[in-house]
């Protein structure tokens, strides 16, 4: 593959807390009984170190704010000296420089207009998916 591909590489089963609890639909279901909740980040997260410690090439990650949010998946990857792109719900508490707690929405306010530009996401069932 070439530079900027992508793959599918692993997988995980997301089971909610209740499916979990629901130990009669789990064994139907053919899930272990042995089996605990796991979080998308955290799942996202035992992925991720599989494939790292792999040897699997990755420049960069990327995820939407269900995996953004998780302030322990982003200390991680910060961690491990690896680049993300991380989207976060505007309120989330961030810290900047000189060391500074505030949301993401207000240094997001902060910035000019200069320093955004809308961007495709490619197309998406109602058309292209433009963000800034």
């Amino acid at each position: 593959m070439g530079k900027g591909s992508s793959a599918f590489i692993d997988r995980e089963l997301y089971l909610p807390k209740t499916w979990i609890a629901d130990t009669a639909r789990c064994r139907q279901a053919g899930i272990p009984d042995e089996a605990d909740f796991s979080s998308k980040p955290e799942l996202a997260r035992q992925m991720l170190a599989r494939a790292f410690d792999a040897g699997i090439p990755a420049s960069w990650v990327t995820a939407d704010c269900v995996y953004g949010g998780d302030r322990h998946l982003r200390r991680w990857r910060e961690e491990n000296q690896q680049p993300f792109v991380l989207a976060v719900p505007c309120n989330e508490p961030l810290w900047c420089q000189p060391f500074v707690c505030t949301q993401a929405q207000e240094m997001a306010n902060a910035l000019p207009n200069k320093a955004w530009r809308s961007v495709s996401a490619g197309a998406g069932s109602k058309g292209e998916r433009w963000y800034d």
